[in-house]
């Protein structure tokens, strides 16, 4: 956090603030219906509790269809890497897509960018504690909080138009969290062990 807020701030790097609406566009998903819903689908269904703020979408817990509705529209139909964000309840959270047979619900919002190379600049701009936050204070609801299109098209980031620079920090920023990643891999497996052998020594 501190270092991707330290690379944001840097006015050398960065010699502008634009509007996501500039660069992206928000799109909404699918009302689904639940009694459409099929264990045996092959396509799964991602919603807010997919999206939780880790780089990737969690996919073990996902409602599945067999059939994609006719009237679904393409960008509803999920690939790699397409930038997710938490509309309703935790606002403001994003995530990356996996690979695979993944479908978009509604009030998950997918950001479509209009030049694709930022794509992990993007991600990483909005990852941040500042771009949750800003969308938490705008959300509007009594019982859960929910934010819309322009709220988050209005979003102010840093942006440069020099390349470079944007690649630079897109490319230190997604190294960390490959590290973090890795890490947090090890840390499941040493667990993993720990607890075999404590059930090994209690047989």
């Amino acid at each position: 956090y501190a270092i991707s807020k330290y690379l944001f701030e840097r006015k050398d790097l960065f010699e502008n603030k634009i509007k996501l609406s500039k660069v992206a566009e928000l799109k909404n998903g699918y009302a689904f219906q639940s009694s459409k819903y099929n264990a045996l689908g092959k396509w799964k269904i991602l919603t807010i509790a997919n999206v939780a703020g880790e780089r990737y979408v969690k996919t073990n817990e996902c409602n599945c269809i067999i059939e994609i509705p006719y009237d679904i529209q393409k960008h509803q139909k999920l690939e790699a890497n397409d930038i997710l964000i938490s509309l309703t309840g935790n606002v403001g959270r994003v995530s990356l897509c996996t690979e695979g047979l993944f479908l978009l619900n509604q009030r998950v919002g997918l950001l479509q960018l209009k030049v694709s190379e930022d794509r992990e600049y993007i991600y990483q701009a909005l990852s941040s504690h500042k771009f949750e936050n800003s969308m938490i204070a705008c959300a509007q609801g009594a019982a859960q909080m929910n934010i819309g299109k322009g709220d988050v098209e209005n979003y102010i980031l840093p942006y440069s138009f020099n390349k470079e620079n944007i690649n630079s920090v897109a490319s230190v920023l997604k190294n960390y969290d490959k590290y973090i990643i890795n890490e947090i891999n090890m840390l499941s497996m040493l667990h993993s062990q720990k607890q075999y052998l404590l059930r090994q020594m209690f047989i």
